[in-house]
């Protein structure tokens, strides 16, 4: 009797380990995992172990607004993760011909537990490479939860695939007084600590992480990649259509905080700030622009070309140096990169807004391309020599992506490679088969627009 007692109770542990810290409901197709602060309950779906909008980091309202994140509360009871959650506050881009809701939602979910990470896993039980999206959209809009960003291919692949909200616009990256500088950027490093912790209980490998993001977060990854902070945290990046000199000096990220404090005539501090709503932030946020603000200093160019206002700012704690420099400086990289562009990244910008169009004569053309390059006129002759075909909008579209993307891809990955970490580059030129809405705007152009490698990442 005592030796079959024996055998039930190894029975039991052997049954326990074999699966792991989760709980699974057949009937429902629930899944519980237990996290370092609670327990979560998932959905199965398609074979594929989903969790939405846990919690990385306390909410960040009341005394937690306009402040580094910090650690969130633990829960006793089991805490729902099978619906999406609140989303960091943005604003929606304007309506036009881009169909945005693929990668936008319905815009901004209002909710206070914003700071969440999505996970999609193939095996609770494994121990598989994890890969970690960061979200682009100019550091103003954008987040984790929508069809665009979903990690179901990744899952069938044998990826444990994480996505992140941060915090963005005014609330995540305007310098103010009193406040901890690059509080997105911050946000972004808390998600990643907490990957680190508990992404074992969801069968991901905490030592086999990959970072990977576009726009925005390519450029989060190239400042994630000299922090400190960041340090360990992961092991290889992808950098889609981003660059490593896109980042504020102390000075630059100044003149755009006293031009807000300005507009909105307060002083540029904490408490002053802490009285605006995020609603009335958003309606804010578009009164300060690159046309009303000159960045261009002694030390430092002007990063935005024109179109976008926020970036991470220099602040030798979070960012110590423009991660250009960092990388040609420092011999030992820790990380393998993956970094590239599209072919024609800025139609994206400049055909909804019609400036292409506007394009017709060389006399514009060559005020245009000034915006970028001190000596216009000759790099406009050498640009007509290469592309013989292409019109003037489309000569402009070329410089300015080349300007943006191409050459700031190049140095990144040279200075990168002159290492011991594992470079790679890409160029996407593949030409988009819609047909419709933006992409039938754009036939002319191969619809090769900025983001437009986001869609086979996720979908092939």
């Amino acid at each position: 009797m005592r030796r079959s007692i024996l055998f039930f109770f190894l029975a039991l542990s052997l049954l326990a380990s074999l699966t792991g810290n989760a709980q699974i409901d057949n009937n429902s197709k629930d899944i519980i995992v237990t996290t370092e602060l609670g327990k979560v309950r998932g959905r199965i779906v398609n074979g594929v172990s989903v969790f939405k909008s846990i919690p990385y980091a306390a909410p960040p309202v009341g005394n937690q607004r306009f402040a580094a994140p910090v650690k969130h509360q633990p829960w006793n009871d089991i805490r729902d993760a099978v619906t999406k959650g609140p989303t960091a506050p943005f604003p929606l881009p304007k309506k036009g011909d881009i169909d945005d809701k693929p990668t936008f939602g319905e815009g901004w979910v209002k909710g206070d537990d914003f700071l969440a990470n999505n996970i999609w896993s193939p095996d609770v039980n494994g121990k598989l490479p994890v890969m970690v999206f960061i979200h682009g959209g100019a550091f103003v809009l954008g987040t984790s939860d929508v069809p665009l960003f979903d990690g179901t291919s990744f899952a069938k692949k044998g990826v444990v695939m994480v996505s992140m909200n941060y915090r963005m616009g005014i609330e995540g990256f305007l310098k103010i007084k009193g406040v901890p500088t690059n509080i997105g950027i911050r946000d972004q490093i808390a998600s990643l600590r907490w990957v680190k912790d508990n992404i074992a209980a969801f069968g991901g490998d905490p030592e086999n992480v990959t970072v990977f993001g576009e726009s925005a977060g390519a450029i989060s990854i190239s400042v994630l990649m000299v922090s400190p902070a960041a340090k360990g945290l992961f092991k290889r990046c992808i950098m889609q259509s981003g660059s490593g000199q896109a980042v504020l000096s102390g000075e630059q990220g100044d003149r755009i905080a006293n031009q807000y404090a300005k507009t909105l005539k307060i002083k540029n501090t904490r408490k002053s700030y802490l009285k605006f709503s995020p609603e009335e932030l958003l309606a804010a946020q578009p009164k300060v622009n690159p046309k009303t603000v000159n960045l261009e200093t002694e030390s430092h160019a002007d990063p935005t070309g024109g179109v976008i206002l926020f970036f991470p700012v220099l602040d030798k704690e979070i960012i110590p140096d423009m991660p250009l420099r960092v990388m040609k400086n420092n011999q030992k990289k820790e990380y393998e990169l993956l970094i590239g562009y599209n072919t024609d990244e800025m139609n994206y910008f400049l055909i909804p807004t019609g400036l292409l169009k506007k394009i017709k004569l060389n006399l514009i053309l060559n005020k245009a391309v000034q915006t970028v390059h001190p000596a216009p006129s000759a790099l406009i002759a050498v640009y007509k020599k290469v592309y013989p075909k292409k019109n003037l909008g489309e000569l402009f579209s070329t410089i300015l992506t080349s300007y943006q993307a191409q050459v700031p891809s190049v140095r990144f990955a040279n200075a990168h490679s002159k290492s011991s970490g594992k470079t790679f580059m890409y160029e996407f030129a593949w030409p988009s088969s819609v047909k419709n809405g933006y992409c039938k705007l754009l036939r002319m152009l191969k619809c090769l627009q900025h983001g437009k490698a986001l869609e086979n990442k996720f979908y092939k």
